[in-house]
């Protein structure tokens, strides 16, 4: 699959919306007055885990699971995730009558693993990490009338994605700058491509974590780049093999790529949360962190952060509201 052909359409991004209207309502844009005054820029937040799985992720799980019901010879779906993707697939797979098995790595966080029990979806807990348990479930013979889905490869996924971009600039016109979290790079080629479309001005900045940097590292390069690792505690972001076609969308939608530490990130948490009443994940705070260390290349602009998730373990939270807040 090459990069024109991962890129959604407008088409694409209109049928996506469409299907997506059906079950869940637009997410809110807000400015977050605390973040301007602090930046000296005009800060917005779209608020993508305000949503019934608490994720972006939502959008392109039912965009794909309309698509498979649709096609009348799917019943059950095969998928890997560190989370908010199985979570959004089974409330996707619930809605149009597939079943799913999700196989997640060991180390995933028990609230995302209790939402994807809440919406019916099976667990398979294996491997180490995700890229591990991809590994070892792509090497299973799939059943008749069964399909394994990879998140950051599929067209309906990234154009569920791009419905983002498209909400923000229908509300901020006028945006100059939008930060993104990037783990597989679904997210940011989908709302990149609708963003460019719109006004190929608006600059396109992803984020990753410094201890799981596969994405940076492939923008960079300009081609994948895997690494041995991604220890980072932000699971969104837990990424250790590139997908091509996915690096090779962001590479033609994304102007700059930045890395945060992991106090950086949980040091956002906690400003996320004492200004807004909201306690967002580590990827969910990537773009405030990111935009905290860009401050003087924001100054003045009007920018907008993707807010991409807010599954919190208790522990986690326990441990950001006792030492960042």
């Amino acid at each position: 699959m090459s990069e024109i052909q991962l890129r959604p359409s407008h088409e694409d991004t209109n049928t996506a919306a469409r299907v997506i209207a059906q079950h869940v309502e637009p997410t809110p844009l807000k400015e977050e007055i605390a973040f301007s005054e602090s930046l000296n820029a005009n800060i917005f937040v779209k608020y993508e885990f305000l949503s019934p799985v608490k994720s972006f992720k939502i959008r392109g799980a039912l965009n794909l699971a309309h698509a498979l019901a649709r096609g009348k010879n799917v019943s059950k779906v095969i998928t890997v995730s560190t989370g908010n993707h199985g979570a959004a697939m089974a409330f996707a797979c619930r809605e149009y009558n597939l079943q799913l098995t999700v196989g997640v790595p060991v180390n995933c966080d028990q609230s995302k693993l209790e939402l994807i029990r809440r919406f019916g979806g099976e667990l398979e807990m294996i491997g180490q990490d995700l890229d591990e348990t991809k590994e070892l479930l792509q090497g299973r013979p799939l059943s008749p009338n069964t399909v394994f889905i990879e998140d950051g490869s599929s067209p309906e996924i990234v154009a569920g994605t791009s419905t983002i971009g498209s909400e923000i600039v229908q509300e901020l016109p006028n945006v100059e700058i939008a930060i993104v979290p990037v783990g597989n790079g679904a997210l940011i080629g989908g709302i990149g491509t609708t963003l460019k479309e719109f006004n190929p001005s608006i600059r396109v900045i992803g984020v990753q974590s410094e201890v799981a940097p596969c994405m940076a590292l492939s923008f960079e390069a300009g081609h994948a780049v895997d690494t041995e690792s991604c220890d980072t505690f932000a699971t969104g972001m837990a990424v250790r093999v590139s997908i091509p076609e996915a690096v090779d969308l962001m590479l033609a939608v994304v102007d700059e790529m930045w890395v945060v530490s992991e106090i950086d990130l949980k040091a956002a948490m906690g400003a996320f949360y004492n200004h807004t009443g909201h306690l967002p994940e580590g990827a969910g705070v990537a773009p405030l962190a990111a935009a905290l260390k860009m401050r003087t290349a924001l100054k003045n602009k009007t920018v907008c952060l993707i807010a991409s998730g807010a599954n919190v373990d208790d522990i986690l939270r326990q441990e950001i509201k006792e030492k960042f807040v």
